[in-house]
């Protein structure tokens, strides 16, 4: 692949070619080639080695469109591209100056425009205070109150709010926490105990009801499907189940969606999908949201409300899924993207190891536990138990690996200041 990068390619391969056709010879050609890369044979390093990992699972995942609509979706691309090159690139550098010399002309045009038109508001201001003081007063119309906008945290309960019972805080016993009514604990109070804040686990419905802002989320990749490439037996039943509980057909959802108004492209890992782990399906859809961010001058935030690691049944094609998406991120992050993780719940293994791992901004909700391996894949590897703490979130945060613990009830908030405040150079709202 390093001979592919080399400039004079064509002169290569013939060297090659001879070098291949006199192995017989009692002394073989000696080959001189430097492995000095400049920048341009860098970057074509990295094409060919990102093209060859998306390659490798291609054809492991469902929805594969047809040749017909391949060919639509890359006219498409092309005319995107294009239209936000213009937009951002172009236009975004002249902009101040069209706004300043829009103000400058908009400024004296007024003063002129005052000037001419002052006698004739003298005039009108003269009448119209003589008819106000012979107008009779009218009885006042009381009008009734038009109701204040429907906060978003109102539009959705979580389910588990339905159970009329109490449940005991873990913290109880060190923190002398009372017991829960979970009408309480899962409406109210966001499912954290209001006395030491420890972060009861919450199904991924609440984050897209509560997170983004009402009605701006737009799924895309939803024809993308996990399938049982390994043919292991027994996991096509597994995943029909999967299915048919989640309405869903893999354990990532991609989709546009805003946060007070900026907008963004998100890629969710969640639990009810075996468990947030990554297949072939989950990597495709990981990648092209990372191609729809970069397109369209998007933050990009990779939210993980569980994942189990790389999905053990699909072997090798779930392992090159790592390389496959860390490639996509470097890309993106490359082109002046923001790139924002967030993890919840628990999150372990491969892709906190890999596509996850690379962000340069990660943080975690409290409560949640974050490390490669889980205290019970440790415990039957070594035979040894890991401390009950061992993957707190604050260890993480001891070990430099994230950047921040956030509050659920401040997610939406401290997501919003992280998009305004951190890298992207080249985003559409800079």
């Amino acid at each position: 692949m390093v001979l592919k990068t080399k400039s004079l390619r064509a002169f290569r391969a013939y060297e090659v070619k001879l070098k291949k056709a006199e192995e017989a010879a009692t002394e073989e050609p000696e080959i001189y080639i430097s492995w000095d890369l400049n920048q341009d044979e860098i970057k074509r390093l990295l094409f060919y080695r990102s093209k060859k990992y998306r390659n490798m699972a291609a054809n492991y995942f469902g929805g594969q469109p047809s040749s017909s609509e391949a060919i639509y979706r890359r006219t498409r691309n092309i005319l995107f591209r294009l239209y936000y090159s213009f937009r951002y690139d172009l236009l975004r550098h002249q902009q101040k100056q069209v706004e300043k010399v829009i103000k400058d002309v908009s400024g004296e045009g007024s003063v002129l425009l005052k000037r001419i038109t002052a006698p004739f508001t003298t005039a009108y201001n003269f009448i119209s205070r003589k008819s106000e003081e012979t107008k009779k007063i009218r009885p006042t119309i009381e009008r009734p109150s038009v109701p204040e906008e429907l906060d978003i945290w109102d539009t959705y309960t979580s389910p588990l709010a339905n159970e009329d019972r109490t449940i005991s805080c873990p913290n109880a016993v060190k923190y002398g926490c009372k017991d829960l009514w979970v009408p309480d604990l899962y409406g109210e109070f966001c499912g954290v105990c209001e006395n030491c804040g420890h972060h009861f686990p919450l199904e991924y419905e609440w984050y897209l009801k509560h997170l983004f802002d009402p009605d701006s989320i737009k799924v895309f990749n939803s024809e993308i499907q996990s399938l049982n490439p390994l043919g292991y037996p027994g996991f096509a039943d597994r995943l029909d189940s999967a299915r048919a509980i989640t309405g869903r057909d893999s354990a990532n959802i991609t989709f546009y969606s805003k946060v007070m108004d900026v907008d963004i492209v998100v890629s969710m890992l969640y639990s009810d999908f075996r468990n947030g782990t990554v297949g072939a399906a989950e990597g495709e859809k990981f990648v092209r949201a990372c191609e729809k961010a970069r397109l369209k001058r998007r933050p990009l935030l990779s939210y993980v409300h569980t994942t189990g690691g790389i999905r053990i049944h699909e072997g090798t094609l779930g392992v090159t899924q790592m390389p496959k998406c860390t490639m996509a991120v470097r890309e993106y992050i490359d082109s002046g993207g923001l790139y924002i993780v967030v993890y919840d719940n628990n999150s372990y293994a491969g892709p906190v190891a890999s596509f996850l791992g690379c962000s340069p901004y990660q943080f975690a909700i409290r409560s949640s536990r974050i490390g490669f391996a889980g205290s019970r894949v440790i415990r039957e590897t070594t035979g040894e138990d890991v401390p009950p703490d061992y993957h707190n979130c604050r260890n993480a945060l001891k070990r430099w690996h994230i950047q921040g613990i956030w509050d659920r009830r401040d997610f939406r908030k401290n997501l919003y200041k992280a998009l305004l405040t951190m890298g992207g150079r080249n985003l559409y709202y800079r």
